[in-house]
């Protein structure tokens, strides 16, 4: 199978910077999207979003991208199809497969008119274990082909984070690599092992295994990080600091130092999302996850801890600095700042944000400004630019909740 050309297949904030990781690897790619308005600005190099180094990195490697909405130029050019869609909570913990299934119908029509004898498909979306059968049926009922013999089927999901998406692609703890076939898992190393800088494992198993493997590995780190939260409302109650315990606790080599900080509640589009999906997948086979639904629980709790922080400052101008979940993104999906944020002007208090990237009442370049108008200051996101007004903080309520890297 020819693999000097490739496609991507949804051009949103994982898939967009996993094609300019290839094109930077110098890997010829086929960006495909349904957003004729986003081709149109990519076409003119204009990026719809922030993502550190995505900008310049595709702008600077463009000669190798070609992007466009038309799935017939997609097969004709290109033997393998990455797919990297939104795949949202369906609102009863479960994965929504609607635009990965839009995709793969798409792409398999315009496969049955195609001359190649063989094709891959390559599932990169994060969706429910079982969802490969349904999958193969709808490549099979679109484009006339059988499993196997004019069509492969790998799933290697993402597993990186947004404000460092090419560095994590570039850098991986390990690739999963769930196969339909030896034959085309051999294919989805070499496309990989293009882009992967650090020699990380692969991990080559089935289809199932792989779906498995994917939301098993999230709903752990959330029970992780879940753990080391609660330390941290122990260590408030003895009034001790609890960094110290969780830096202790990983340096033992069966927990590592990993997320093992405590701190705020997780959030963004993957972790609470996962950590739902592990509960529904262990639910519809008549198991009872209840060690993640601890996890969860933790993880609300959190959230009221830190609102029960300021609660007292009615009367205070309060400021919270960071709305994105974590810093170097503008999402604010089940972000603390922004719960807190929200929470506070339901409640009228007098409330003032300031993000990087999140449009808010004060944006990174009016910094000063928000300081010196705030009372008491939550800091979400740590930043040196706190320590160039130290002398103006000491006049000031500063509120500090230990802060874990995600």
């Amino acid at each position: 199978m020819n693999v000097d050309k490739i496609s991507i297949i949804g051009l949103g904030k994982l898939g967009l910077p996993l094609l300019t990781t290839f094109a930077k690897n110098n890997q010829k790619v086929i960006g495909y999207d349904v957003d004729v308005q986003k081709i149109n600005s990519l076409k003119n190099k204009e990026i719809p979003f922030y993502e550190p180094n995505l900008e310049e990195f595709f702008i600077k490697y463009y000669d190798n991208i070609e992007v466009g909405n038309d799935t017939e130029n997609l097969v004709l050019n290109s033997n393998v199809a990455i797919i990297l869609v939104n795949t949202p909570s369906d609102g009863n913990g479960e994965f929504s497969n609607d635009y990965v299934f839009k995709a793969i119908e798409l792409v398999s029509k315009s496969l049955k008119n195609s001359k190649s004898s063989d094709f891959l498909f390559i599932i990169s979306s994060t969706v429910m274990p079982g969802t490969h059968k349904k999958i193969i049926d709808l490549i099979e009922l679109n484009s006339g082909r059988k499993i196997n013999e004019g069509f492969g089927l790998l799933y290697i999901p993402d597993l990186v984070a947004l404000g460092s998406v090419i560095y994590d692609f570039e850098n991986p703890d390990l690739l999963i690599l769930g196969e339909s076939d030896k034959k085309y898992g051999d294919i989805g190393e070499i496309i990989y092992k293009k882009i992967i800088k650090n020699n990380a494992p692969i991990v080559r198993m089935s289809l199932i295994e792989g779906e498995i493997t994917k939301v098993s590995l999230n709903a752990y780190v959330t029970m992780k990080i879940s753990f080391a939260n609660f330390i941290g409302n122990i260590s408030e109650k003895f009034n001790c600091n609890p960094n110290n315990i969780t830096k202790a606790l990983g340096h033992d080599k069966r927990i590592s130092p990993h997320y093992i900080k405590s701190g705020l509640s997780f959030g963004g589009t993957c972790f609470p999302r996962d950590t739902w999906a592990f509960i529904k997948m262990s639910e519809n086979i008549g198991l009872d996850a209840i060690h993640i639904k601890a996890t969860q629980k933790i993880n609300e709790i959190q959230n009221q801890n830190l609102i029960n922080s300021v609660l007292k400052f009615k009367d205070k101008k309060i400021g919270v600095f960071g709305l994105s979940f974590k810093p170097k993104t503008s999402i604010t999906t089940e972000s603390a700042g922004n719960i807190l944020y929200e929470f506070l002007k339901k409640n009228d208090y007098l409330v003032y944000g300031c993000d990087e990237l999140v449009q808010t009442d004060f944006d990174f370049t009016k910094f000063k400004e928000f300081i010196e108008l705030c009372d008491v200051i939550i800091l979400i996101h740590n930043n040196n630019l706190i320590n160039q007004y130290s002398k103006t903080l000491k006049t000031k309520i500063l509120i500090n909740p230990w802060t874990i890297e995600i």
